[in-house]
């Protein structure tokens, strides 16, 4: 056979070879391990003899691999390979028994299994992952697992078993650019495609433990588990207030992620107390030995934090000494939980400052507030405030014009309570609702321009903000006066529609513009009495003629600001009418857990956005 495979006939032309057969001849070559050259020379008679010895002990390797022996034939080949370099042959001296022994030996290491961890995986992770990785993968081929290999691409199977000549994978290593891969980059050595090839030769075979881990994980030294001991009360150091604090806000940025700084990653409290490269970062008791100890406190200069504007303080690092030396125990809940949860962020601990407050210290802060408030939006104007149970008017209107206000609130108020229950004993906004008024509409401008950043559409004369937690909650309106007009609210109805939607928005929760602006309008006073909502459909109309998906009715941002409060009204009014201001609160608590209005609209009503969408507007909103 191997004769016939390099005799060339007489009259023979490469270029009149099929592309294809030559391939595929050259990678069976490649994969047996048989293309090697023959040359002859003369060797010296004993150098001869212990060729064909060597060659003799490498007969057992194939029957010793069948019978799973194959440390052992791993054994003889390394010992034969460490000979021949003994040897050291001259080139020019090589013969028969030396190309002989050469062809047995690479049979020999070719029946070798090729293990998929040690030897494909570490060619696969450093010349593939880069296009075919976890992220966007090119033509639908993930290799980062061997589970994801198996499923190959857009192209189809990556591979045949036991056939590397017609595996797409070889067929892409070995092609000529640009279908060549890794595209862009180097081609694959010889050594390395035949690794790949007699891989799949040998059955494509998983030798790590998990198919779908990472390429390469199971042979990725695995560091001792981690035992967590628990503090018991006698520590004087605490881990969750004397040390994660510094160590999260300080530490964390370059020790986490895939790729930690030093191996170390602080992530959770178990990787805490692994090793990163450098050996025993903790060793709970002992501080002396704890590399962590001698980086924050010892070195002169101190190495940690390295690059880092934050320094930890004397202090800081005293108490993680102190901390290592009672034995590193933890105070939190779960070793296994983000550091980071055991650290309250700004926000969190400015809610818990807002929710220890008394309601003495609420009604301090609205007024602060309102001060601090005014001072920013008019600071030339003087200010005169009235106080009620459940409102702070403020503003530049005379005495008996804030006065009047605030009755007309608190009798809002009161009606919105008895027909929208609170729990027992809660207020409507903790501290009051500020009702900031003013006589000019400058002045209201000034509001949303220095406090929201935003530009009043023509015909808003008044908003309301309420957030999480009372830490804001107030109402600014523009004094439009008593009389009543078919394009405006009057100062009254005014009132009432900002008071009604800071009552519908008490918790600081989300809930679409229109249905705020649409429950302040249907709560502003007289409704059939008004000229302003009577003409709701007409202003209304446009906005409506223009909806191209009935879904997107309940979707917030649809309408614009000069829009939504007629079509809040109309459709707010249509949901009452349809099941009930008890169906209208349910639909809120939807819209808490869940801010998508369409699946609200879904658990609410039994029906999709859409089918009641395209209802309300057969009714024109009437």
């Amino acid at each position: 056979m191997h004769a016939s495979l390099t005799r060339i006939p007489p009259g023979f032309r490469y270029e009149d070879f099929p592309m294809r057969l030559m391939t595929t001849l050259v990678l069976s070559l490649l994969f047996s391990g048989l293309l090697l050259p023959t040359v002859s020379a003369a060797l010296p008679p004993e150098v001869k003899k212990e060729l064909t010895e060597l060659n003799r002990e490498l007969r057992p390797v194939t029957g010793m691999i069948r019978k799973k022996q194959v440390d052992e034939a791993k054994a003889i080949i390394q010992k034969v390979e460490d000979r021949i370099k003994e040897l050291d042959i001259a080139d020019d001296e090589r013969d028969r028994s030396l190309t002989a022994l050469k062809s047995a030996l690479q049979r020999a290491k070719g029946a070798i299994p090729v293990s998929f961890e040690q030897e494909v995986a570490p060619i696969v992770k450093d010349k593939c992952l880069r296009c075919h990785g976890e992220n966007q993968p090119r033509a639908n081929l993930r290799l980062d697992t061997y589970a994801n290999m198996g499923r190959g691409g857009r192209s189809g199977p990556l591979l045949l078993p036991r056939n590397p000549q017609r595996s797409l994978i070889i067929a892409r290593l070995t092609a000529d650019a640009p279908q060549r891969m890794p595209q862009g980059g180097a081609k694959l050595s010889d050594d390395e495609i035949g690794i790949i090839g007699r891989w799949i030769a040998g059955g494509a075979a998983f030798d790590g433990e998990d198919v779908t881990a990472p390429i390469g994980d199971s042979m990725v030294k695995k560091k001792p588990p981690v035992k967590v001991v628990m503090a018991d009360g006698t520590e004087t150091v605490s881990f969750k207030e004397d040390v994660a604090p510094w160590m999260v806000n300080i530490c964390l940025r370059c020790h986490s992620g895939a790729n930690p700084r030093s191996g170390y990653n602080i992530t959770t409290f178990e990787q805490l107390l692994t090793d990163g490269d450098t050996g025993s970062t903790i060793v709970p008791g002992e501080p002396n030995n704890s590399y962590i100890v001698d980086l924050v406190l010892r070195q002169d200069p101190i190495k940690m934090p390295a690059g880092n504007q934050v320094q930890i303080k004397r202090s800081q690092a005293q108490a993680l000494e102190k901390w290592i030396q009672e034995g590193a125990h933890f105070d939190g809940v779960d070793a296994k939980a983000p550091l980071r949860s055991l650290v309250p962020t700004a926000e969190e601990l400015a809610n818990a400052a807002l929710a220890a407050m008394s309601e003495k210290e609420f009604s301090e802060r609205r007024i602060e507030q309102a001060e601090t408030t005014w001072k920013r939006v008019a600071p030339r104007e003087n200010a005169k405030s009235v106080t009620s149970d459940n409102l702070l008017v403020y503003g530049n209107l005379p005495e008996s014009r804030l006065e009047e206000l605030s009755a007309w609130g608190e009798e809002q108020v009161a009606s919105l309570k008895s027909r929208y229950r609170l729990p027992d004993g809660a207020k409507p906004w903790r501290g009051r609702l500020i009702v900031f008024a003013v006589q000019d509409r400058f002045d209201y401008e000034e509001f949303n321009t220095m406090l929201l950043n935003r530009r009043t559409p023509r015909g808003v004369s008044g908003h309301s903000v309420v957030s999480p937690n009372f830490d804001n909650a107030y109402v600014a309106m523009f004094d439009v006066g008593n009389t009543d007009s078919a394009d405006a609210l009057n100062a009254r109805q005014l009132l009432n529609s900002l008071l009604a939607q800071s009552y519908l928005t008490r918790d600081g929760g989300a809930v679409p513009d229109w249905l705020r602006h649409g429950f302040g309008l249907l709560e502003c006073g007289d409704v059939a009495a008004s000229q302003y909502l009577k003409l709701a459909p007409q202003k209304a109309g446009a906005s409506l003629a223009t909806i191209g998906s009935p879904a997107t009715i309940f979707d917030d941002g649809t309408f614009a600001p000069e829009e939504v409060g007629p079509v809040g009204f109309l459709l707010t009014r249509y949901l009452i009418n349809t099941g009930g201001i008890g169906k209208l609160q349910q639909f809120v608590g939807e819209l808490r857990k869940n801010q998508n209005a369409g699946r609200a609209v879904q658990a609410t009503y039994g029906q999709n956005a859409a089918a009641i969408g395209q209802a309300f507007l057969r009714t024109g909103g009437r």
